[in-house]
C-alpha cells in the first residue's frame, strides 16, 4: 500500500452461507476517513441498506482497527464496532482495548465485515492466515468470562477473544461485546452478534505493523509520545483511581446525577468514591503500549466472602450507585461485574433501572409488575436480581431490556417523561443542567447521548482545553463543533479518549497519523476530516428517519432546576441554530449540497 500502518485487508464473512472472503481497502477513503470511526461511517453507510431492521439480513457487523494499531503510538490498541443500533435505531460504532487489536493487525487484517445469520452458534477464528468460522454450540448460554477461558483453554492461553454473554444471545437491545475486562458498550453492538448467532471471535497474530517514520527516527518520535503522557500530572490520578475522581468534584458543583437525573447533587457521594476504593486495589493493568495503565484489580468484602472483579468507573458509578440512589459500593460494584459477564452496557442498565425506580415511587409500575421487586431508590439488593433478568429478558427484564425510550413508550402512563435518553441512547454521568456545552454535545451526536463525542467538560469544569463559563450560551456551539470533529481523529487512530486530558494535542493527533502512515496532516486536516465524519453520520441517520425533533434533552433538563443554588435549567434551542449554521447544516439540521460536496462526500 501507499500508506504504512494500514495492513491493506478486510476479512468478510458472510454468516448465513459460511463463505469468508478479503476485500482491499481503497488508499482514497482512507485519505478521507483514516480509519476506526471514519472508514466504519463509510463503509457502513454503503453496506447497510437504508431502512435497515437492525436485526435482518440488511444489517452489518463490522470489527475495524485504526492505522497506529500494533504501532508505538501510545494507547493505540484499540479497535471499534460498528452497527445500525437495535436500541437507537442509528449509526453506532463502540470502541474497546486491551490486545484484541493488535492481534488482529499482527495477523495481517484491519478489520472483519460480517453479514448474514448463521443457522447455529459459530465463532470466527482468526489466526494468522488460517481463518475459520467454527461450532459454538458448547459456548451458547455462557457468559464472556466463561467463553473467553473456554476458547483459551481450547486454543491457547496467547489468543484474544471478544464475546458476547447471556445478554447479546438474548437480543438485549444495549448487550456488549467483551474482552478481557474491556468492553464495545453503549447501543446493542452485542446484540447484533447474538442475532447473527455470532457468539465470539478469537484471534492471534504473530506479524508486525510498518510506520512510516522507522528506526531511530521512529522511536525517538514515538517516545516524546509516550513522554508528554507520563509526565502529565494527570496520568497518575487516571492510573490511582480511574475517571472515578472526577466523582466528588462534579458532585461539588451540583454536576452529579442522581435519582434518574432529579437532582444534580448526591449527598451521600463519599460513601460511593474513590477514596473508599482506593484500598480496595490489588494492582494496575495495562492495554497493549499504554503509558497510564489506568485498569485496576479490585478485591473486596462481599457478604464475608472477597469478591474479585475490575475497578469500577465514573460513568457505572453514576448510572449504578447515584442515579439509583445506592450506596452499598460492593453491590454496585458487584451489579457491574455482572453486566460485563452477561453482556450489558452498564449507562443503560443503570438508567433503565432507575427509570422503573420513579415510576415504581410515582406509583406507574406496580408490585405486581417488578415481580415482587420493591424498586425504590437506594435499594442495592435489586439491582443483581434485575441485571439477571434484564439479561434472560424475563420479567420486568423483559422491558427494561429495550432501554428507557422503547420500555416507556410501551408502558406509557406517563412514564415517557421520566426516560432520560437523547435518540434512544441513555444520557450518561454528567448533568446537562450544570455544563451547557455538554447538553449540546449530547443533544446533537449522531449516536444519541454520548459524553465522549465532545468532552467539553474538559474545557467546562477541568480548564484542560480553555477556560469556559460551563452555565454560558456564547461560544458553545463553536466549542461543541470543534470538539465533536477532533473527536473523530481520535476515534479514528485509534487513541485512548483520555489523551485529551493528557497533553495530546490536535496538532499531536495529526503527527500521530503522519508517523504511522506518510500522510501530512496538519489541524486543519484533522477538523476538516472531523467534520466530513460528523456530516456523512448524520446522513445515514437522515436516512433512517432522523431529523432535528431528534436534536433535544429529555424536557426535564429545560423544565426542573438542578440542585446549584441558581437551580439552573439548559434550553439547548438557543444553540442549535448556531450549531447548524457552523455545521453547513440548514434549518432544520440537514447538511447542505454545498456542503456535502465540500466535504466530498458521495451519497
Amino acid at each position: 500500500m501507499k500508506y504504512k500502518g494500514y495492513k491493506g485487508q478486510l476479512i468478510t464473512v458472510d454468516l448465513s452461507s459460511g463463505a469468508i472472503g478479503k476485500r482491499d481497502l481503497d488508499e482514497k477513503i482512507l485519505e478521507k476517513y483514516i480509519g476506526g470511526r471514519g472508514l466504519a461511517a463509510r463503509i457502513l453507510y454503503d453496506e447497510i441498506k437504508a431502512n435497515a431492521d437492525p436485526f435482518s439480513l440488511d444489517n452489518r457487523l463490522l470489527f475495524i482497527t485504526g492505522p497506529a494499531a500494533g504501532t508505538l503510538i501510545p494507547t493505540s490498541s484499540r479497535y471499534a464496532v460498528g452497527t445500525k443500533s437495535p436500541l437507537t435505531g442509528a449509526l453506532s460504532v463502540g470502541y474497546s482495548g486491551g490486545h484484541w487489536a493488535t492481534n488482529l493487525k499482527y495477523a495481517g487484517y484491519d478489520g472483519v465485515l460480517f453479514s448474514g445469520q448463521s443457522s447455529k452458534p459459530v465463532y470466527l477464528l482468526v489466526d494468522d492466515d488460517r481463518i475459520e468460522l467454527l461450532d459454538a454450540g458448547h459456548l451458547w448460554g455462557k457468559n464472556t468470562d466463561q467463553a473467553e477461558e473456554t476458547l483459551k483453554q481450547e486454543l491457547g492461553s496467547d489468543f484474544e477473544i471478544a464475546s458476547i454473554g447471556l445478554a447479546g444471545e438474548n437480543a438485549v437491545s444495549y448487550a456488549t461485546i467483551c474482552n478481557e475486562q474491556h468492553v464495545v458498550g453503549r447501543a446493542g453492538q452485542g446484540a447484533v452478534m447474538g442475532w447473527m448467532n455470532l457468539k465470539a471471535f478469537a484471534v492471534r497474530g504473530s506479524g508486525s505493523v510498518e510506520m512510516a517514520v522507522t528506526g531511530e527516527s521512529g522511536i525517538k518520535e514515538a517516545f516524546s509520545l509516550h513522554k508528554t503522557i507520563r509526565e502529565n500530572p494527570i496520568r497518575g490520578g487516571f492510573r490511582d483511581v480511574g475517571t472515578t475522581g472526577m466523582l466528588e468534584p462534579v458532585n461539588s458543583i451540583s454536576g452529579q446525577p442522581c435519582f434518574n437525573f432529579q437532582k444534580t447533587f448526591f449527598p451521600d457521594v463519599a460513601k460511593v468514591s474513590s477514596e473508599v476504593m482506593r484500598p480496595w486495589f490489588q494492582r494496575f493493568e495495562s492495554c497493549s503500549g499504554c503509558p497510564v495503565a489506568c485498569a485496576s484489580i479490585t478485591k473486596f468484602d462481599l457478604d464475608g466472602e472477597d469478591y474479585v472483579t475490575e475497578r469500577i468507573e465514573h460513568q457505572s458509578v453514576g448510572a449504578l450507585a447515584t442515579n439509583c440512589g445506592v450506596t452499598d459500593l460492593p453491590r454496585v460494584f458487584e451489579a457491574h461485574d455482572l453486566c460485563d459477564k452477561y453482556g450489558i452496557d452498564t449507562i443503560s442498565a443503570g438508567l433503565s433501572i432507575a427509570w422503573a425506580m420513579e415510576c415504581f415511587e410515582k406509583g406507574i409500575l406496580s408490585l405486581n409488575e417488578t415481580d415482587g421487586l420493591e424498586l425504590k431508590f437506594g435499594n442495592a439488593a435489586v439491582l443483581k436480581p434485575l441485571i439477571e433478568k434484564i439479561s434472560r429478558q424475563e420479567g420486568i427484564g423483559k422491558l427494561l431490556a429495550k432501554g428507557v425510550k422503547a420500555a416507556s413508550e410501551e408502558l406509557g402512563r406517563g412514564s415517557e417523561k421520566y426516560a432520560m435518553h437523547v435518540k434512544g441512547l441513555e444520557v450518561p454521568g454528567y448533568d446537562p443542567r450544570a455544563f451547557f456545552g455538554m447538553a449540546l454535545n449530547l443533544a446533537t451526536t449522531a449516536r444519541g447521548a454520548d459524553h465522549n463525542k465532545a468532552f467539553t467538560i474538559a474545557a467546562e469544569f477541568l480548564g484542560v482545553l480553555g477556560d469556559y463559563d460551563r452555565f454560558a450560551y456564547d461560544g458553545k456551539p463553536e466549542l461543541v463543533k470543534r470538539m465533536q470533529d477532533s473527536t473523530v481523529i481520535i476515534d479514528s487512530i485509534i487513541m485512548c479518549m483520555f489523551t485529551v486530558d493528557l497533553g495530546i494535542s490536535v496538532e499531536l493527533y495529526a503527527k500521530c497519523i503522519n508517523l504511522v502512515t506518510g500522510m501530512d496532516l496538519g489541524s486543519d486536516d484533522v477538523y476538516s476530516i472531523g467534520d466530513r465524519v460528523n456530516t456523512l453520520e448524520r446522513m445515514f441517520n437522515i436516512r433512517e428517519g432522523f431529523n432535528s425533533s431528534h436534536d433535544r434533552l429529555p424536557d426535564r433538563f429545560s423544565t426542573e432546576p438542578g440542585s446549584d443554588p441558581d437551580g439552573h435549567t439548559v434550553d439547548i434551542f438557543k444553540m442549535l441554530p448556531e450549531y447548524y449554521s457552523l455545521r453547513g447544516w440548514d434549518k432544520e439540521g440537514v447538511p447542505t449540497p454545498g456542503h456535502l460536496q465540500k466535504m466530498g462526500i458521495e451519497i
